[in-house]
Parts: C-alpha cells; structure tokens; sequence
C-alpha cells in the first residue's frame, strides 16, 4: 500500500548534527519560515537530508509553503542522487501517483529497487510487481519484497505476503501461515491485517471457525478508520454472529462506512432497511 510522506531528520552523519538541532528547534517552536530557510541551506550545502525534508514540505504543502510537487520532484532528485532512501521512496511515490511527473510506474520501480536496497519502499515495489505495473507480474519477486519489508517492521508487507499466502500466489497456499502475518500486521496497527484476520475466522480458515473472534478483530479495524471492517461487522450484528444481534447498530455501522464512500456498506444499509421494515 501507498505510505503517507513523512518528514524524517536524518542523525546518521555527525557533520549534519548542527543543522539538524536547529530543525528540531525550529520545528518545535513552529517557526515554519526558519525551518524552511535550514532545510534550503542545508540542501544547499550538500546535505542528502535537507534537501529531503524540504521536499516533503513541498510535497505536503505545509511549513507555510505552498504545495508544489515540480518542487519537491528536483529536491527529492538531488537527494536519492546523494543515496537518500527515502527521498528515492519518496520520488518513487509521486512517479507512481503522477503528482508533479508524468505517472511512470517502470521509474517508480526502479526508484523503489533503490530505497528497497536500503530496506525502504518494498512493499510498494512488491505491489507494483503484485500488479504488473511497470514490470512483468510476477507474485512471486512481490512475496519477496513483502518479505523484506515485513522483516524490516513494514507492516502493510506482512499483511500483503499474508494476502498471498491466503491466495496461493507466488507462495504456497497456506492460510495458517496467512494468520501468522495478519496477526502481526493487525498488533502493529495495520487495520487491514485486522480485518483480514477477522475475514479468516469468520470462514475458519487457517484456524477453527470462530465469528466472536472476527468480530473482535473487525471491531479493532473499524476503530481504526478501515471503512470495509465497519461494513463487515454490521454483518455480524445484523446476522448475529459472534454478537448478538443488534439491526440499530449495523446500521449505523452500514451508514457510516457508506456516508465515506463504501458502495457495498450502502447495498448493505438499504437491504437491511427492506428486511426490517
């Protein structure tokens, strides 16, 4: 899945420690002009990390800058040329998106294999490979890049691998193995991990059929803000599965995942609406 821009102060060389106390302080008293006037000097200076955290102030518009994509494309350049990860993730992410390039999904897979050698970006090279988007699908090199991340505490790969794993692609169908990597996607706030977990307890694959189970695991996913987790939890209540059975509440369940956009939440919200008048 698509990784939100994040701004990251590199600490790693010690030659950058002295611009890097004036961001943190800058950034603390919300000093947003002084912050951006330290990035743009230290990207000037040669400093990878400057160039990156300004460029994500332009990416993001925040920072009292306006947001500007061209802009944050060049700087984001400057800095995976220097070997910056996460600039290269970062450049990948708008290659891929289209935002401020042409969309170009063979430059996002090779800027991914670039941050992805530096442990960044492999569950977004994985997905590309996953989807034929730049490449040759090939489920098996997206398991391998799942893998990477998962090891490196990217959670959305775990929950990807886990999606393979449960599918039989790339991967031997294995849907204990699928739990596994659900369930630690799910402790590390993926909401998506969460309801797939609960969507394997609800069929009882991998593990003993158990709805109170998918129930807990769809509750913590709709708590989360993972709209489908809402939707499939309204089932339970209005089949009273795992819960007892609550039409008021699977309709507010229904309701609001269909208000935010989810169609089948919506079908879902006027069948009940049929069956209980």
């Amino acid at each position: 899945m698509k990784k939100e821009l994040l701004i990251l102060i590199a600490c790693a060389v010690m030659a950058n420690a002295g611009f890097i106390k004036e961001g943190m302080d800058a950034k603390e008293n919300g000093d947003h002009q002084k912050l951006v006037e330290i990035y743009d000097k230290a990207c000037n200076e040669g400093k990878a990390s400057g160039c990156y955290n300004l460029g994500v102030l332009y990416a993001e518009g925040t920072g009292n800058v306006t947001k500007d994509y061209a802009k944050a494309v060049k700087l984001y350049e400057k800095a995976c040329s220097a070997d910056f990860a996460s600039a290269c993730y970062n450049l990948g992410f708008l290659y891929e998106s289209g935002n401020g390039v042409k969309q170009d999904f063979a430059q996002a897979v090779k800027l991914y294999e670039k941050a992805c050698a530096q442990d960044e970006g492999c569950t977004n090279l994985g997905l590309l490979y996953a989807n034929g988007a730049g490449v040759q699908q090939d489920y098996a090199k997206a398991a391998e890049f799942y893998k990477k991340a998962c090891k490196n505490e990217d959670l959305m790969g775990c929950n990807n691998l886990g999606f393979l794993h449960a599918q039989g692609r790339g991967v031997p169908l294995d849907n204990k193995k699928a739990n596994e990597y659900y369930q630690k996607a799910c402790d590390g706030g993926i909401a998506m991990g969460c309801d797939n977990l609960g969507f394997m307890y609800a069929l009882g694959k991998g593990s003993v059929q158990d709805y109170k189970k998918a129930s807990q695991f769809y509750e913590k996913a709709c708590n989360s803000g993972y709209d489908k987790g809402c939707n499939n939890l309204g089932i339970l209540y209005a089949e009273g599965k795992g819960v007892s059975v609550d039409n008021t509440k699977a309709k507010e369940l229904f309701k609001s995942s269909c208000d935010k956009g989810l169609k089948e939440s919506c079908e879902n919200a006027q069948l009940l609406e049929k069956i209980t008048k």
